[in-house]
């Protein structure tokens, strides 16, 4: 016994070997912590992925009912989307179906799309503590809103700048189917208060951007989407063997009226004496020039502005000249119907593209000044496309009869004493579709 106890002794005071018997002891733990922290790493990893693929649904989701899909084609979009992002968690999982479906937010009625998913997932630290798989879950909330259909005759496209669409004191403008200015400048729209004025809507991209006169009782339609329209039209380029012209005058019969013909007019038009346009697409370089004291007449014809050439156009002395009802006045001009240019022999994507499009700049950068002016009615239908294009217009400005033009333009100014009226209808009024928007909100 007296052995045994003096062995104990010397176990009790010899140190060596502890750190490999705390090791041997602590081992499981640190394995374990260790293991834990990489299957955390991995439940995180998948979260992520899932979370990413989920937004990206909800987003192609609300981005197809944006553009006003009216269908269930937002569900298969939102899945096709949700499914291409997803990449280590198919390894988990054979199958995942994310659930999608219509929300409602800030107190609107299915103006979101919500994609929900869950994946279970079983790693091998994790199940050492529990048998039980872990569930991941996530969520994604899409807010959308679709575009806005403005109609206006009216339009200015220039962006950034004040003063793109002005009626100046003493100016008279008519124009009951609408104005619409894209800039987003304090005063874009800018009408002064001694201007008569009769507009049914006038469409802004917020309250700055009108300044308009206490007599004004129309619509004030606030639309801050605007802002981002980007023109897509412009005109056509002539084709290789569209043939040259020249207008001179002086191929006019003895005291009659000269007769032109479509085609290039490389040293432009500019009206010397009574003309007839024939129907068909004018393509115009250096300018085109309506005011003199002339009748001018055509039917169906298309004036396409090439290379920065410049517009000049009114009314004059001549009117009342002509017979059997068909010259009103001292400018007489109609655009081509869809049906006329097919009768010319155009395609139909050029007709349905170019229909009742009176005159048209080709895509240019550079700015150009117009002027529109007179002292007498002009009857002119159809729309002047001129989105690069500053005008002007001075003195009577007419539309006789009622009838309908568009203007469409970088800017316009209608100074004091001028006049415009035009007269549209709703159907014939041409559309502004400002952009539809999409933003994750959850």
């Amino acid at each position: 016994m007296r052995a045994i106890g003096n062995c104990l002794r010397k176990l009790r005071g010899d140190c060596s070997g502890n750190a490999l018997m705390l090791t041997a002891v602590a081992l499981p733990a640190l394995l374990g912590a260790a293991g834990y922290g990489i299957d955390t790493a991995q439940w995180y990893m998948l979260q992520r992925e899932l979370q990413h693929a989920s937004d990206q649904g909800a987003i192609a989701g609300a981005w197809n009912l944006a553009y006003k899909d009216v269908g269930s084609t937002y569900d298969n979009r939102a899945r096709k989307e949700f499914a291409a992002n997803l990449g280590i968690a198919t390894g988990y999982a054979s199958t995942i179906n994310p659930n999608v479906a219509r929300g409602n937010f800030q107190g609107g009625t299915n103006n979101s799309v919500v994609v929900t998913a869950e994946i279970s997932v079983q790693l091998p630290f994790s199940r050492l503590i529990t048998s039980s798989p872990t569930l991941i879950r996530v969520a994604s909330e899409a807010a959308f809103a679709p575009g806005t259909v403005h109609k206006a005759c009216l339009r200015t496209l220039k962006t950034g700048a004040a003063g793109t669409f002005q009626v100046g004191n003493g100016a008279t403008l008519i124009a009951n189917c609408g104005v619409i200015a894209i800039s987003c400048e304090p005063e874009a729209i800018r009408i002064d208060e001694n201007a008569t004025i009769e507009i049914a809507k006038i469409t802004a991209c917020n309250h700055e951007a009108a300044s308009l006169p206490s007599t004004f009782s129309g619509e004030l339609v606030v639309d801050s989407t605007i802002g981002s329209y980007v023109n897509e039209l412009f005109g056509p380029e002539p084709a290789g063997d569209e043939p040259t012209s020249t207008y001179n005058c002086a191929n006019a019969p003895k005291k009659g009226t000269y007769t032109v013909s479509p085609g290039v007019y490389d040293n432009g038009i500019k009206i010397a004496c009574n003309t007839i346009f024939s129907p068909g697409v004018y393509y115009v370089r250096t300018e085109l020039d309506l005011t003199h004291n002339a009748v001018v007449s055509g039917y169906g014809v298309m004036f396409v502005l090439l290379d920065g050439a410049t517009l000049k156009m009114g009314g004059s002395g001549a009117n009342g000249t002509g017979t059997g009802g068909t010259i009103r006045s001292s400018l007489n001009l109609t655009p081509p119907t869809h049906s006329k240019l097919l009768e010319l022999g155009y395609s139909d994507e050029f007709a349905k593209k170019f229909e009742n499009v009176l005159i048209i700049t080709d895509d240019t950068e550079a700015e150009t000044d117009h002027i529109i002016n007179g002292n007498a009615n002009m009857h002119i239908q159809g729309k002047l496309h001129l989105p690069k294009g500053n005008v002007k217009v001075n003195g009577n400005a007419q539309a006789a009869d009622g009838v309908c033009f568009q203007i469409t333009s970088y800017t316009l100014d209608v100074s004091g004493g001028a006049y415009l009226y035009t007269l549209c209808s709703q159907e014939e009024t041409q559309a502004l579709e400002s952009q539809p928007g999409v933003r994750l909100i959850s």
